[in-house]
């Protein structure tokens, strides 16, 4: 799962236990939407510049159903606020960015972050792949393998490699592969993450061999193939 960063527009993963805490803010923001209880009907122009009679929303300015037929006493009728409606919508907006930059400061806070000479994002993968989530995902892609890895067929497969890390986390299960030693190595030697993150460290961007500077995220996550560099690391400059 990813929130917008709206410093830059970017998108930041957020760890697995983060994403119901962002998801019971959003939901308590997204009640807040106006419910439309105070209306009145007002006069004004519509998008083609005719005369129009509707009502709109004492609240948040917004328009309500449709136009209705002038009444007698149309010319005494308030004239629209639409202004009311932008400063709404600019408030709305403001409150969701907010929640967005907390959580997105968290997982920065805890990406940067150094405990026992790990990074957080190092401690949060680590501890995942001991949680029983990922002990069962690991179990159903075996399962699906039927024993065998899913790079020969010849091999028991022993091992179990990301494809993607878009869902680190709530991974799909065709995000996961079964593998033997030798093929999981074959990938790793054609250019995975393993060898992308060694080729970044000259890269201007580049921190301590597994940070990225640049979209501020662990390097795993910005080459992912969803994530802001790619594979073919979009974001790369030579170090002086």
């Amino acid at each position: 799962m990813r929130v917008i960063d709206p410093r830059n527009g970017k998108q930041a993963p957020l760890d697995h236990d983060l994403q119901p805490r962002w998801a019971k803010e959003f939901g308590e923001w997204s009640r807040q939407e106006c419910k439309h209880e105070r209306q009145e009907l007002r006069r004004g122009t519509n998008n083609a510049g005719m005369p129009v009679i509707r009502m709109q929303c004492l609240d948040c300015g917004l328009r309500i159903g449709n136009a209705v037929k002038r009444p007698p006493n149309a010319d005494e009728l308030p004239e629209f606020d639409d202004a009311m409606h932008d400063a709404y919508n600019a408030a709305r907006k403001a409150a969701l960015e907010k929640v967005d930059q907390k959580y997105v400061d968290i997982q920065l806070r805890r990406w940067k972050g150094k405990e026992d000479g790990d990074s957080y994002y190092t401690q949060a993968h680590n501890a995942y792949l001991n949680s029983p989530a990922w002990k069962d995902r690991r179990r159903l892609v075996m399962e699906r393998a039927q024993g065998l890895c899913e790079g020969c067929r010849k091999a028991a497969a022993t091992e179990v490699h990301h494809l993607s890390y878009a869902h680190w986390g709530q991974e799909l299960l065709f995000e996961l592969v079964a593998l033997c030693g030798n093929c999981h190595d074959r990938i790793h030697a054609k250019g995975d993450h393993e060898a992308l993150i060694e080729g970044c460290k000259t890269c201007l961007h580049a921190s301590k061999g597994s940070y990225c500077l640049l979209f501020d995220m662990p390097m795993p996550m910005a080459l992912d193939p969803e994530g802001p560099c790619t594979f073919d690391r979009d974001g790369y400059e030579v170090a002086d």
